[in-house]
């Protein structure tokens, strides 16, 4: 097997499906940017705090702020009191945010299924097996995990493999 061929395939592959995602996400968000990976990580975490947000999204602190307030000028997201921290707002999506999240997801989808629809439900189960063992391998701690989890679909990860790896790190740390 020549390993390097093999890598480098699967990096077209990988970056064909993401730059595949990355378009058709963001012809659902109003405007371009990181906006269509909030409105769905707030959907896969609503409450979110704006520092964690901005680590998800890969944006400094001060970005993710601007981020928000564009968000909630465009009604999408409403900031709430944090449960705990009187000093740290929740981030939560309106209706209308959630909708946009909902048309952001199905876009993710509908590329996703067409990119795999020439494999077999044996090998798309093989590409999931294998998928999961690399995600969980590379995660790096939670503030990676909302990286990787930025454009996921809560509803149809059921078992979450990177929720998974995240609760067996802390049962092996204690």
């Amino acid at each position: 097997m020549d390993a390097a061929r093999e890598r480098n395939i699967f990096g077209a592959f990988a970056l064909m499906i993401s730059d595949d995602i990355h378009r058709s996400t963001q012809s659902q968000a109003r405007e371009a940017g990181p906006i269509a990976s909030a409105l769905a990580l707030l959907a896969h975490e609503p409450g979110l705090s704006i520092r964690t947000l901005a680590a998800g999204v890969s944006l400094s602190h001060a970005g993710a702020v601007r981020l928000v307030d564009r968000l909630v000028a465009e009604g999408l997201v409403e900031r709430r009191a944090h449960s705990s921290d009187g000093r740290t707002r929740s981030l939560y999506l309106t209706r209308s945010g959630a909708a946009a999240s909902v048309e952001v997801l199905a876009a993710r989808d509908r590329v996703i299924a067409d990119g795999l629809s020439v494999l077999s439900d044996a090998e798309l189960e093989l590409l999931g097996a294998l998928s999961q063992k690399v995600v969980r391998a590379r995660l790096l701690g939670l503030e990676h995990a909302y990286q990787i989890c930025r454009l996921c679909c809560e509803a149809a990860c059921i078992e979450c493999p990177i929720s998974a790896e995240l609760r067996q790190r802390a049962r092996q740390q204690q």
